[in-house]
């Protein structure tokens, strides 16, 4: 049989006319599926079935019409009729008009789909989102076209004004900013972007900005397959209202395609016109940008920027909403007092919330100014409103995490906020950074460590990292205090003005018994940042570690007496208790911790803060100054209590370094120092921790008596050998870098 007859009797035996309409049915039934078995709760290998039901029975379907022919008798091997006897013409109509029916079931089909599922909601569960490929964006940088550099600021604010829009919607998954804006001028694969952000869809485009006019383009791109599913040019007089309004129709456009409901809420969110003075919304996005990069010089012309825009339109409340941010971070990354920062924030922070009561950015900025002032509750209050109206800004989630961590002492919730922070925003060098920190407090030591040298390999000059790294590498894991200061040196090097580099850098140099150095970055704190906190905090232990309270005396003192204490810096009244008793001044000792919380001296609440209760310790020794030895026994008794009894701060007591501490200072205490041998055992060289206890516990009188005792002793001296490694190991680095001062020699032992 050559090819044409066999053509032919394809043709004859419906082979292609059954291949149509198995070809049009099967995928109608796939399609059917795909759409509705999530609806009903499915499992998705019940589609993955159909799906290889359906590609194996085609070639079947064809082998049987080729081999099979049907007969007024019934079903027959074709060779076995007579070609005079073949009703295949008559079956082949009747297969047209199958063919005719299928097709027209899969067009009513895509109409219903179309139109009837773009009105439904696709997500029941806000909590699932993030895996719903089919709701899920990123927004690339918009393209400037303009030829003029300084229009840069314009396209990127569009883009990130199209980013915020499209977030305020509760049914969407929307890149961070930090993360769609880390491909700005690459040509990189669609199919990589959306693989690194977790998206199914690519927004992008261009702005071309050119006198009194603009033209924008966007197009929406199917990430799997590259297909183009809308692209629009908008071609206008460049007015704010202009620009609102492409804004909301291509928010309302994408949103149709990716067929997500929108709520009233959102529905209001879209049609908001924030200002109508094209001068004003041009600065405010000039200053977006800037504050972006935590660049304080930056920061002081976003400040600048936004007070310009408000003098043009004074109900702009994003502006206001965002200058009180940008001065939150001006105190931050710039050592503004913490007085003159509420003093900022304040006016901006009611203004942005007499303008819109419902502005996510205006929580965000409440949420932050409650935390300035110590209002811990309020704080988080305002940041869990704020990330109700936006789920998508990754910023509020950091300092949510942050306020758990550090003030609420609920480290599981920080936790969270940090996984959630990486979730939406997962190439933000912050997000790595937090998400490294998640893996440490899981002790996850290796992961952690990972996530910080993907920060390093990608974001080099990003400080935090190396504060993370320092962090780590001191944690017990590892006990490596000459890897932490070196680390922060290395952040030291990238920006000398971060204050928090020059405390970590005293702290380490003073554990390993390197006191010039300490002394050294000391002194750069006295005199560039006197009134910073990490002085002020790193005064403190400086006076207990060297026995020198002259940075209490020129430092503290004159910070106590021109301002309040901030509350809950209990730090500050131990330093003064501490300072009292050097001072042989029991009184005033006295005093100063009577400043402490109350139920401290309360025998039968032990719900009390670990910092409060080292803070015992000069007070101890105090009662024992004056005589009063039951008041003595009783905060020692506390003490021993407090690990026992405080079971939210010790959820898993056995693998706490703090809880183990505690136990082996309580046994010091009371001079048991065979029960204190496994736990010392256990803490310094199953652990390696190597923190700043040694530098205490080698002042404190039991300690010494325990170093008598022979195996009490090899532990220790074991601990102490390691830290003398450790400091060699940093005085050479030191002298690699040139960073080792000559009379150093002398002083280092």
């Amino acid at each position: 049989m050559d090819f044409r007859n066999l053509i032919a009797e394809l043709k004859r035996r419906n082979v292609f006319r059954v291949a149509t309409a198995y070809a049009i049915a099967g995928w109608l039934i796939i399609q059917i599926c795909a759409t509705t078995f999530p609806f009903l709760n499915l499992p998705e290998w019940i589609i993955t079935a159909v799906i290889i039901f359906v590609l194996i029975g085609f070639p079947l379907s064809i082998i049987f019409a080729w081999a099979f022919e049907l007969t007024p008798e019934g079903l027959k091997k074709s060779q076995e009729v007579d070609i005079t006897e073949s009703v295949t013409n008559r079956t082949g109509k009747k297969l047209n008009g199958i063919i005719i029916t299928v097709l027209s079931m899969a067009v009513v089909f895509l109409l219903v789909e179309r139109v009837f599922f773009a009105e439904a909601s696709f997500i029941e569960n806000q909590s699932e989102l993030a895996d719903f490929q089919t709701a899920s964006i990123a927004v690339l940088p918009f393209v400037n076209m303009s030829g003029d550099k300084n229009n840069e600021y314009f396209s990127d604010g569009l883009s990130e004004e199209l980013l915020n829009a499209l977030a305020k919607v509760k049914e969407m998954k929307v890149a961070g900013r930090t993360s769609s804006f880390k491909f700005k001028g690459k040509n990189e694969d669609l199919k990589i972007v959306g693989e690194q952000l977790g998206v199914g869809h690519i927004l992008e485009g261009s702005v071309r900005k050119a006198g009194g006019r603009v033209r924008i383009t966007a197009q929406l791109i199917k990430v799997d397959d590259g297909f183009h599913m809308w692209s629009e040019t908008f071609d206008r007089e460049l007015t704010a209202t202009n620009i609102f309004e492409i804004q909301e129709e291509i928010s309302r456009t994408v949103l149709s395609e990716l067929k997500v409901h929108l709520l009233p809420e959102d529905e209001s969110d879209l049609e908001n016109i924030p200002t109508s003075d094209i001068e004003g919304y041009s600065m405010y996005l000039k200053a977006n940008q800037l504050v972006v990069n935590r660049d304080i010089d930056e920061i002081n012309v976003a400040i600048d920027l936004y007070k310009q825009a408000l003098s043009i339109d004074p109900f702009f409340a994003e502006a206001h909403a965002r200058l009180a941010i940008a001065y939150n971070l001006q105190g931050y990354y710039g050592n503004v007092p913490r007085e003159q920062q509420i003093e900022n924030m304040t006016p901006h922070v009611d203004q942005a919330f007499s303008i819109d009561e419902n502005l996510a950015e205006a929580y965000a900025a409440l949420g932050l100014l409650h935390d300035m002032k110590t209002d811990f509750e309020e704080s988080e209050k305002a940041f869990l409103k704020s990330l109700e109206l936006n789920p998508n800004l990754s910023d509020v989630y950091n300092w949510l995490g942050n306020l758990y961590m550090d003030e609420l002492n609920d480290f599981q919730k920080g936790n969270d906020q940090y996984k959630k922070m990486y979730k939406v925003d997962p190439l933000s060098p912050l997000s790595i950074y937090n998400r490294a920190q998640a893996s440490q407090f899981e002790d996850k030591y290796e992961e952690a460590l990972s996530f910080h040298e993907m920060n390093k390999k990608h974001n080099p000059e990003f400080v935090p990292t190396y504060l993370g790294l320092a962090f780590l590498k001191s944690d017990p894991h590892y006990g490596r205090l000459d890897e932490a200061f070196m680390a922060v040196h290395k952040a030291y090097q990238l920006d000398n003005n971060f204050t928090r580099s020059l405390n970590i850098m005293a702290t380490r140099a003073l554990e390993l018994d390197l006191e010039p150095v300490a002394r050294h970055y000391m002194e750069i704190l006295k005199r560039n940042y006197p009134e910073s906190l990490d002085y002020l905090n790193r005064a403190g232990l400086f006076a207990s570690y060297t026995f020198d309270y002259s940075y209490v005396e020129d430092a503290l003192l004159p910070y106590i007496e021109d301002s309040d204490l901030i509350p809950g810096s209990s730090g500050f009244y131990w330093t003064m208790t501490d300072y009292a008793i050097y001072k042989d001044d029991p009184e005033l000792a006295l005093e100063w911790f009577s400043k402490f919380d109350s139920t401290l001296l309360n025998p039968k609440d032990l719900t009390l803060s670990m910092q409060n209760l080292w803070h015992t310790l000069p007070l101890r020794e105090l009662y024992k100054f004056t005589d009063e030895k039951e008041k003595a026994d009783l905060l020692l008794d506390k003490f021993c209590a407090f690990s026992t009894a405080n079971v939210d701060l010790y959820p898993q007591k056995e693998e706490d370094n703090w809880y183990l501490f505690d136990q082996a200072t309580c046994l010091l205490e009371r001079e048991q120092i065979d029960a204190v041998i496994p736990i010392i055992t256990k803490l310094y060289l199953e652990r390696n921790n190597r923190g700043n206890e040694y530098r205490a516990l080698k002042k404190d009188k039991k300690f010494q008596q325990a170093m008598k005792h022979p195996e009490f002793k090899k532990i220790m001296d074991i601990v102490f050998a390691d830290l003398r490694d450790q400091k060699e190991n940093l005085i050479a680095y030191l002298k690699a870098e040139g960073d080792w001062k000559e009379e150093w020699d002398e002083e280092k032992n």
